[in-house]
């Protein structure tokens, strides 16, 4: 049986193997014991020691098991990411740790079965020795395995050097951020012209009437001008019935304003007034919105992207639902991130309302004071 298991192991660690396996044969049944190639190196040592099916069983029960853990039990169950990260330690404990205790046990067992093919293939031992040395490991295929392992390697660290150079294109996007913030103030700052005319000549005392108005204006348009980048019409109404309460106010503006080309007579419901108007009334106010995420006040946390598509995704999700979402670009040590948050609020109370909002989409939520 020496003999018999030295042709079937080759030159490779075979006196390593030899006691163990006369061991075995003593107790009559294998047992646990250590490994130190099993564990680290699992599949080059199935490789060599030609182990194909424990091999095919090993990758299939990580691969199923990974796919069941972290795949349909993370998306189901939504843990935590201390959760996951515990559970990434067991799998990779147990991917290893278990190929290394039973790895001597699955190479005596497959060894048996091929000298027991050979002797029955065979007439006398050394026939089965000489057959069994043609399917034993060998130091040329230990050295092919190494330039292949070699190989494998250079083509990874080749992909990770070559595929940063791809994340670019995700920064080029990065700039429609501050379109819904850029925007507004420059329609605001291009029509300074109707905020100065006063209301109507009969009546100078009404001219301070307009000025109570415009805060309630400003309270909700860092929010609306964060979630679109249009100006919102709803605060207009409140201004306009005291801007065209008089009939004769605008057959009196001719005269006030010779140097100037006078607007088309309108009633209190023009169009056409109505961005004007609250254009003048925000920038007399003297309200408008800070950079994006710059402003003070509570913010939330929804996550951190590392594709553009997913970051607007869930940008377009949240704007959807009258959230005041908005992404920021983060250069990280993984490379460009794309951060997405909803905010600012004046108060906590109205930013955790959100935050269940948000976490009724399914999205994390995190609220914090800026």
């Amino acid at each position: 049986m020496t003999a018999l298991y030295r042709a079937a192991l080759g030159p490779v660690n075979a006196d390593r193997y030899l006691p163990r396996f006369t061991h075995f044969d003593t107790l009559g049944r294998t047992r646990p014991g250590w490994n130190w190639a099993a564990c680290a190196c699992t599949l080059n040592w199935m490789a060599l020691r030609y182990l194909w099916s424990a091999a095919l069983v090993y990758v299939a029960a990580v691969e199923g098991l990974g796919l069941l853990v972290f795949g349909v039990g993370r998306t189901l169950l939504q843990w935590p990411d201390a959760v996951q990260w515990g559970l990434i330690a067991v799998f990779a404990a147990l991917a290893f740790v278990l190929p290394g205790v039973y790895g001597d046990a699955v190479l005596h067992t497959e060894i048996r079965k091929r000298i027991t093919r050979a002797l029955g293939a065979t007439r006398t031992i050394p026939e089965a020795c000489s057959q069994l040395g043609r399917q034993a490991s060998s130091w040329r295929r230990l050295i092919a395995l190494a330039l292949l392992n070699l190989a494998l390697l250079g083509v990874a660290s080749a992909a990770y050097w070559v595929l940063p150079e791809g994340s670019l294109t995700r920064a080029s996007g990065s700039s429609e951020i501050t379109q819904p913030i850029t925007e507004p103030p420059a329609a605001a700052a291009s029509l300074p012209e109707p905020a100065a005319a006063p209301a109507s000549a009969p009546m100078p005392a009404s001219m301070p009437a307009p000025a109570p108005q415009p805060p309630a204006v400003p309270a909700s348009a860092p929010a609306n001008r964060a979630s679109a980048p249009q100006f919102p019409a709803d605060p207009i109404p409140a201004a306009l019935p005291q801007e065209g309460s008089s009939p004769p106010a605008p057959a009196a503006r001719p005269p006030e304003k010779p140097a100037t080309a006078p607007p088309p007579p309108a009633t209190a419901g023009t169009p056409v007034d109505r961005p004007a108007a609250a254009s003048a009334a925000i920038e007399a106010s003297g309200a408008l919105p800070a950079e994006v995420g710059k402003a003070p006040g509570y913010y939330i946390n929804v996550g951190l992207f590392a594709e553009e598509a997913n970051a607007r995704k869930a940008q377009a999700l949240l704007l959807n639902e009258g959230l005041p979402a908005f992404r920021q670009p983060l250069d990280t040590a993984r490379g460009k991130r794309i951060r997405v948050r909803v905010g600012p609020y004046p108060s906590a109370t109205e930013a955790h309302t959100a935050a269940r909002q948000i976490r009724s989409l399914k999205l994390e939520a995190v609220v914090f004071r800026q």
